[in-house]
């Protein structure tokens, strides 16, 4: 089964995780933020409370309506793969980010509850915890050390080029995002630094461990939105058409694998991978804790396909593929699900927040572009595919780069994206509170 998966955020791939966790401001009262360094004066806020409860009752599927919800994202998953696959714009988008669009969009005209819903958090940490193990065990691993090389150098470029757009952002926009979020602009300017090297696991990290406002949180991770928006469909395109780096491979090969493996979908192989998915994911849990268990179980997934037989693994690679395709899509729907509803203490700090991220995106993108222009041709780790897959998995994430990869048919990248995705997972809070000590 061959998806054409584009990339998206999902900014996602943990983007609008962390939203569902922190916009519970309908339960909060926020009169005053004292602002510290930052600022002397006091911002004060109207009560968003009322505003979000009055806009969630205008909203077709109430919040509280579990499966409603539920059948609204899984059915914006369907259209976004529909569109996807059948009209010129889908194509551009890609179905991952034509779902993702298709949920912002009904969850801010009124359909869905805006800000997510409990019924939205679920199927998101299922999704994003379940497709990770299930595309590793789907993945052929045995030599892909050497392919993850190359790409592990152009991930590091990536990460400092993140790393060199926020240390340039932040003197440029810290009057106006101290103005708008008080102390919690550094916090937020840290957290973005820090999604952007790994994903939304991080920007929750780093804001619960400074202790942003709920308000600032949604904030910063909406806005990021919209910008995922945009940068996956120019992501998508420029990858269009370019061969897999290993396309050349000896066509008896590919064959002789094919003719190994048997590649049915059986309701036998479907319950066993996801209960060694389950496994993995439950052992990771119990050694590393919730923040330390998708970068763990990235580590003992592989080292379990690594090591177990090829006869045990190549029939269940298809199945697990199907399933961690499947759990992608739902994800990505989900990413839209906040919307652009939210109250006005958040929509005060939209166009500060915009500059900063229009900065971070803009000197990544033109120092990855600078690298590839000049050192491109004799340097294959600053191939242009190499570049394009290491920008999405720290803009991104794994889940996002995975994609990417698979949307073009970049066999030999796929598990390494996912690798390195989950290194930027591994490093990336610690850069973000660095960052945050540096420009306290």
């Amino acid at each position: 089964i061959h998806l054409r998966l584009p990339l998206i955020y999902f900014l996602l791939n943990a983007c609008c995780l962390s939203v569902n966790g922190f916009v519970t401001v309908q339960s909060q009262r926020l009169s005053t933020i004292t602002l510290d360094r930052c600022t002397s004066t006091t911002l004060v806020s109207p009560s968003p409370t009322k505003r979000l409860q009055s806009s969630q009752l205008e909203s077709i599927i109430d919040a509280s309506d579990t499966w409603g919800n539920v059948a609204g994202l899984t059915g914006a998953a369907v259209a976004g793969q529909t569109l996807g696959a059948r009209t010129k714009i889908g194509k551009l988008l890609g179905p991952p980010v034509s779902a993702m669009a298709i949920s912002f969009v009904l969850a801010s005209i009124g359909v869905l509850s805006p800000g997510g819903t409990a019924a939205s958090k679920f199927l998101q940490l299922l999704c994003l915890q379940l497709a990770t193990p299930l595309i590793l065990l789907g993945a052929d691993l045995r030599g892909c050390v050497s392919r993850c090389g190359p790409l592990l150098v152009s991930f590091f470029y990536a990460s400092a080029a993140t790393v060199l757009a926020c240390l340039v952002g932040w003197p440029l926009c810290r009057s106006m995002l101290c103005k708008a979020l008080g102390r919690d602009g550094l916090i937020i300017a840290a957290a973005l630094l820090a999604k952007n090297v790994g994903g939304g696991l991080n920007y929750v990290a780093v804001t619960q461990a400074l202790g942003a406002s709920p308000h600032a949180v949604a904030a910063g991770l909406c806005v990021d939105n919209i910008f995922a928006l945009v940068y996956f469909p120019i992501t998508n395109a420029l990858s269009s058409g370019l061969p897999d780096l290993e396309s050349d491979l000896p066509e008896n090969t590919v064959k002789k694998t094919e003719e190994t493996n048997d590649e049915s979908i059986t309701l036998q192989k479907t319950t066993i991978v996801l209960f060694l998915s389950s496994v993995l994911l439950s052992l990771s849990e119990r050694v590393g804790g919730k923040s330390a268990a998708l970068p763990l179980c990235s580590v003992a997934t592989v080292l379990f396909t690594s090591l177990a037989p090829n006869s045990w693994m190549g029939p269940l690679r298809e199945t697990s593929e199907m399933l961690g395709t499947s759990f992608l899509y739902l994800f990505f729907a989900t990413a839209g699900a906040p919307g652009i509803r939210l109250a006005e203490t958040v929509k005060a700090s939209v166009i500060p927040l915009g500059i900063f991220l229009t900065l971070l995106y803009t000197i990544h993108g033109l120092i990855l572009a600078g690298l590839n222009q000049f050192w491109g041709r004799s340097n294959g780790q600053l191939c242009r595919q190499r570049l394009l897959v290491a920008s999405s998995a720290a803009i991104g994430g794994p889940a996002t780069s995975v994609a990417l990869a698979k949307a073009n048919s970049w066999k030999s990248l796929e598990v390494p994206s996912v690798l390195v995705g989950n290194i930027g997972y591994a490093i990336a809070s610690f850069i973000g509170l660095a960052y945050y000590s540096i420009f306290r």
